[in-house]
């Protein structure tokens, strides 16, 4: 009996002293012990700003441009950035203007208030009152004046056009976000409601309303959501298999999609360490060797690129998550198929609070219903809830993933 325990325990030891191993083997190729961060030279800057073309580099046209060969362009953002969204807000009248584009999609909308946005957006006056609980029933904490501006800005637009069929139509891509059932500890409940998330009901919306009308549509929507080729990498070299939106509607029309992604800082190699950790202390890298954003303070003007221009082809991201399980980093033309500069990340500043986001007891009621039940039970007022949603914490969020000390000056 004794040698029979003595093996069972030696072959335990060796299995756990085998995953100790590999887990240190693994931990070590992750630490990117062989990539230094560096400026890049006046020579480099020089070739580089030659294959930036004054005129199809500019933002506006970059992506204007791209809707000659594709149907369904999808703008990746990082979230709650000013910049972005006055960016997106106008572009949308050059779209209509320069490429006829009367479908615009957007992630924080619910699809099951499409007609209450087709209401707003063709309305005689602009209805900010209804527009704002649309927004507010798709997603309780998405309080931001940026995001609400789109709906007023398509609103305008179409005020202008005369013909029924040739307004912009405001694609609301999302469902409502129920904390109490993603988080149900009932796990059907939960899994019923995950099924439903934006990356499931986005293709189908958009292959039914504008790829089989033949139309043409502007997604815009978080970065992740946008990804095409591109798979998120997980622990032990696991990648997010065609999770994504854009991964699923690029696996069926690899010739329609197009994604750009508007530049910004990125999360670092160990974010999912951090986040697993639910560590408070996350700083934000520079995206591929801040290389663009070296450009853009040569250039000081908002710039495009796409990603397979030979001489950006190759430029290499080694520091951020999206390298993670990569020992020689990730090609920015295996990473999307362009970019947009929009500002130096310094300057950029993050959006602002809906004041008027809950005004009534009716408004604040509808909100608790979907929060869990503890949660609903120690909001009292709307203050409270305000104070829930913390957008004063959002906002340092981005100023804080922003605050990155610039290497090369």
């Amino acid at each position: 009996m004794k040698k029979i325990i003595k093996k069972v325990l030696k072959s335990i030891l060796y299995i756990v002293g085998s995953f100790v191993i590999l887990l240190l083997l693994y931990i070590i190729f992750n630490l990117n012990l062989f990539h230094k961060t560096k400026a890049i030279s006046k020579p480099e800057i020089k070739t580089y700003l030659q294959h930036i073309d004054n005129d199809s580099s500019d933002p506006f046209k970059f992506v204007a441009d791209k809707f000659d060969k594709h149907s369904v362009i999808f703008l990746g953002e990082l979230h709650k950035r000013k910049q972005d969204l006055e960016f997106f807000s106008n572009l949308i009248p050059y779209l209509y203007q320069t490429k006829n584009i009367n479908v615009i999609g957007w992630e924080f909308g619910a699809t099951e208030y499409q007609k209450d946005a087709d209401s707003v957006v063709t309305a005689s006056e602009f209805d900010r009152k209804k527009a704002i609980a649309i927004m507010r029933n798709s997603n309780y904490y998405w309080c931001y004046e940026e995001y609400l501006d789109i709906f007023k800005k398509i609103w305008q637009i179409n005020k202008s056009i005369l013909q029924p069929d040739e307004k912009i139509k405001f694609l609301q891509l999302n469902k409502s976000y129920n904390p109490k059932r993603w988080d149900s500890p009932n796990q059907n409940i939960r899994l019923e409601e995950r099924k439903k998330s934006f990356d499931n009901i986005l293709p189908d919306i958009v292959e039914k309303e504008v790829i089989q009308k033949n139309k043409k549509i502007l997604i815009y929507c978080g970065l992740h959501h946008s990804l095409t080729k591109f798979k998120t990498p997980k622990f032990f070299f696991l990648k997010d298999n065609d999770g994504r939106a854009g991964q699923r509607l690029y696996n069926k029309y690899p010739d329609k999609i197009f994604q750009i992604v508007i530049l910004s800082p990125f999360p670092p190699r160990w974010s999912l360490y951090k986040e697993l950790t639910n560590s408070k202390n996350i700083k934000y890298v520079y995206p591929f060797d801040a290389v663009f954003n070296q450009l853009y303070d040569t250039l000081k003007r908002p710039f495009a690129v796409k990603s397979n221009t030979t001489v950006f082809a190759d430029v290499k991201d080694y520091n951020s998550f999206y390298a993670f399980d990569k020992l020689n980093g990730i090609k920015f033309k295996d990473f999307c198929d362009g970019f947009i500069m929009l500002s130096s990340f310094d300057k950029v500043e993050p959006v602002s609070f809906i004041h008027d986001w809950v005004t009534t007891e009716e408004d604040l009621n509808q909100v608790k219903q979907v929060l869990p039940d503890n949660d609903a039970k120690q909001i009292k007022t709307i203050q409270d809830l305000i104070n829930y949603i913390n957008p004063i914490g959002d906002f340092n969020r981005i100023r804080n993933f922003h605050s990155m000390k610039p290497f090369w000056k």
